[in-house]
């Protein structure tokens, strides 16, 4: 609920520290720049993530860095919550009994880079109540450029960091409305079906 009013406030342009960033601003892409991950940090604890999101319950999974240990749990990277009233249309395009349940997963695409595969292809979110994505991009590459130095060229290009979704592989990459972070170096966005996202320029 927090993280809901947060988003709402800064949609509605009264907090500082964020901005939105709409697919009305930003034309389709054939290419990105997806943001690296920072290969001196400890790795990810598991490159996927599976629930059950089930009609009436409100469920989420997490994927985490790992922790002081390789097998415990540390920072987290992505969290995707499904609220109690989210499930709207399976990927036939049927709508969800009162009892159902659909198994989702999420996988990192590539370790090395903050992209992101859900499934199953087709599923759909409530509009009046949509799935949550929340993506932390503290722990990436902040040589944006590649060029050996962070500057204020880095910067700039952090500046420009958004949400993408492509639908398919070799698909057109469209940017999503999301609330930015900037000093929690985070986005958050309200998701309403299935495809590929990436944090990236």
């Amino acid at each position: 609920m927090r993280r809901m009013l947060l988003g709402l406030v800064a949609l509605a342009g009264a907090a500082a520290c964020s901005s939105a960033n709409g697919p009305q601003s930003t034309p389709p892409r054939a290419a990105l720049n997806i943001v690296r991950q920072d290969s001196t940090y400890k790795p990810l604890l598991s490159t996927q993530g599976q629930f059950y999101a089930k009609v009436g319950v409100g469920r989420e999974v997490r994927l985490v860095y790992q922790g002081s240990a390789p097998t415990d749990s540390g920072t987290e990277l992505l969290r995707f919550e499904v609220p109690n009233d989210g499930l709207y249309r399976k990927p036939d395009g049927t709508s969800f009994g009162p009892s159902d349940s659909i198994l989702i997963t999420i996988t990192v695409v590539d370790a090395k880079r903050f992209q992101f595969d859900f499934q199953p292809s087709g599923l759909q979110f409530n509009p009046n109540s949509p799935a949550r994505l929340k993506v932390e991009y503290q722990y990436a590459d902040h040589d944006f450029n590649g060029d050996g130095v962070i500057d204020s060229g880095d910067a700039t290009i952090e500046s420009e960091l958004g949400i993408w979704r492509r639908d398919l592989p070799d698909t057109l990459w469209f940017g999503v409305g999301a609330v930015k972070f900037e000093e929690l170096q985070e986005f958050d966005a309200n998701i309403l079906s299935f495809s590929q996202y990436a944090v990236a320029w």
